[in-house]
Formats: structure tokens, C-alpha cells, sequence
């Protein structure tokens, strides 16, 4: 997992779920509305797999993201699909409020990178 900002997608600060398969590179772009879903959404995906629950769909107000347990734990963005085991589950659930808070001080971040980017392609020299 990653935070950082994302010049092709307009320097949006933007949270990057990773994994590195047979044939290459394949990773999930969550936006902060997607990030907060998820966030929301822990408690309800932890309590289902502690106690061996029903099936627990997690969605963004957008639509575009999903996460669901138990059984096949899936991070679901549009189209792609990241399988979570339980581990993943677990370091995902420890680690969670260290990534929000990242994103949070990019979104703060970004007026000034934004700023910086215009006086670049700006200058001259």
C-alpha cells in the first residue's frame, strides 16, 4: 500500500493497493471518497470475519469500489479485483489509520504542490 500523488490523474493525492504477479505489476487507485468508504467499512468486514458471518459488501457512494468478505476476501475498484487473504486482512486493519492520516496530510499538501507545478511549467529557466 501506498499513498502519493499521481501526476497523470492531476496530481490527485491517491492510495495505491499493489501486487507484483506472474506477467507483472497489478494495483488498485482508491480516491479519499473510496479510502473513507473503506474506513467506514472495516468494523462491519472485521466483526463478519470474526464470528464467521454472512457475506458483507462494503460500496462506495460512487459505485466504482467495493469490499466484501467473508470466504473471498475482494478490493474491488470498477473493473480490477485484488484478492485479500486473511493476513493481508489483518495488516490492513493494523496499518489503516497510518495510511488515512497520510492521505490526509497529502490532501492538505496539495494546494502548495499544486502551486509549486504552475510556477514550473511556467518558468523559463
Amino acid at each position: 500500500m501506498s499513498v502519493g500523488f499521481y501526476p497523470a490523474r492531476d496530481y490527485q493525492p491517491l492510495v495505491e493497493f499493489g501486487a507484483i504477479r506472474r506477467g507483472g505489476f497489478k494495483s488498485l487507485i482508491l480516491t479519499d471518497e473510496e479510502v473513507t468508504a473503506l474506513a467506514d467499512g472495516l468494523p462491519a468486514i472485521l466483526e463478519s470475519m470474526c464470528v464467521g458471518g454472512d457475506r458483507v459488501i462494503i460500496k462506495c457512494e460512487s459505485g466504482n469500489f467495493r469490499l466484501q468478505t467473508p470466504k473471498r476476501h475482494g478490493l474491488f475498484v470498477g473493473t480490477e479485483y485484488k484478492n485479500l487473504s486473511q493476513p493481508d486482512m489483518d495488516y490492513l486493519v493494523r496499518v489503516f489509520h497510518i495510511l488515512q492520516k497520510k492521505l490526509r496530510d497529502y490532501i492538505i499538501a496539495l494546494p502548495d504542490v499544486l502551486s509549486y507545478i504552475t510556477s514550473s511549467l511556467a518558468s523559463t529557466a
